[in-house]
C-alpha cells in the first residue's frame, strides 16, 4: 500500500476504481479496510481513495495531542499529494467530523459531502462514554473490549443475524494493525473536542446525511440539527440501523450513497 508524507506523518491510503475521486474517511479506531463494502459498490463508477487516519492502521502515530482540524489537514495534504483538486468527501462518525472540517476550512476541495452516522459537537454524555471506553481499551483484551462495546454499535436486529456479531468481533480482535490504546485515546480526545454546530450554515457543498434510526452513539438529534443548519441538506434515515450501519445495512447504505454521488456527478457535469 502506498503512503504520502503530510507534515511529519506518513498517511497510508488505497485507491480503487477510476473516475471522479471520492475520499472516504473512517471513524474512531477504524482503518481504510472498514470501507470495503462501500468501495466494492462505488469503484465501478468512482475513484475511491481510502486513507488510514493518523494514529490508525499503517499511518504514522502522532507525537502528542491533536484536533479534528489537524486530521482535516491530513486529508487535504493527501489530496494535494495525489494531485486531486476537488473530491466528493464521505465520512462516518469521527470521519464525518473530519469531513465537515474539510468542507468548512477548504470548501474549494469538496465537490459534495456525505456524512454518515456522525455528529456536530462533543457533549458531556459522549465524553463520559468514550472515557469509559478508553479505560476498557487499557484494561481488557481486544476480544473483551469489542464484546463489551459492540452493543452500542450494533442493534438487537444485528445480534439476531447468525454469525454476524461473532464475525465482527473476530475480525476486530485479531486485526494485525489493531490500534494501540494510547493512539485510540488521542483520537478519542480529538473526537470529543470537535464542535461545528455554530458553523454548519457555512457548508456550501451539496450534502447527504445518512443515519441509522436506532443509532445509540450518534442519535438522530444530531441529524436534525445538521439538516436544519446545512443549506439544502438531504437526510436519509435507515430503519432499524445502528452506528455500524455501513456493515450491518451495507446494501441500503451503498444504494443511498451511490445514488447521491451519481446525482452530483450528473448535476455538476461530471
Amino acid at each position: 500500500m502506498p503512503a504520502v508524507t503530510v507534515g511529519d506523518l506518513a498517511i497510508f491510503y488505497r485507491e480503487t476504481g477510476s473516475g471522479e475521486p471520492v475520499l472516504l474517511l473512517q471513524g474512531l479506531g477504524v482503518d481504510h479496510r472498514g470501507w470495503g463494502l462501500q468501495v466494492a459498490a462505488l469503484s465501478p463508477w468512482f475513484r475511491c481513495i481510502t486513507p488510514d487516519n493518523r494514529d490508525v492502521g499503517r499511518s504514522g502515530r502522532a507525537a502528542g495531542p491533536y484536533t479534528v482540524a489537524d486530521m482535516a489537514g491530513d486529508a487535504a495534504g493527501l489530496l494535494d499529494a495525489l494531485g486531486v483538486a476537488q473530491a466528493h468527501v464521505v465520512g462516518i462518525s469521527l470521519g464525518g467530523a473530519v469531513a465537515q472540517e474539510l468542507a468548512l476550512s477548504r470548501p474549494e476541495r469538496v465537490r459534495s459531502l456525505a456524512l454518515i452516522a456522525t455528529y456536530c459537537s462533543g457533549d458531556p454524555r459522549g465524553t463520559a462514554l468514550f472515557t469509559g471506553w478508553r479505560l476498557m481499551r487499557e484494561r481488557l483484551s481486544p476480544e473483551e473490549y469489542y464484546r463489551a462495546t459492540y452493543p452500542w454499535v450494533f442493534t438487537v436486529g444485528d445480534y439476531l443475524k447468525p454469525g454476524f456479531i461473532e464475525g465482527m468481533v473476530e475480525r476486530a480482535a485479531t486485526d494485525p494493525y489493531l490500534q494501540e490504546p494510547e493512539a485510540w485515546a488521542r483520537q478519542m480526545a480529538a473526537a470529543t473536542s470537535f464542535h461545528s454546530e455554530d458553523r454548519l450554515g457555512r457548508i456550501a457543498a451539496p450534502t447527504l446525511l445518512l443515519f441509522g434510526e436506532a443509532d445509540l452513539l450518534t442519535p438522530l438529534r444530531f441529524a436534525r440539527v445538521m439538516r436544519e443548519r446545512i443549506p439544502n441538506a438531504e437526510l436519509v434515515v435507515i430503519p432499524e440501523a445502528g452506528h455500524g450501519l455501513i456493515w450491518s445495512h451495507a446494501e441500503v447504505v451503498n444504494a443511498a450513497l451511490l445514488g447521491f454521488l451519481l446525482r452530483q456527478r450528473e448535476r455538476q457535469g461530471g
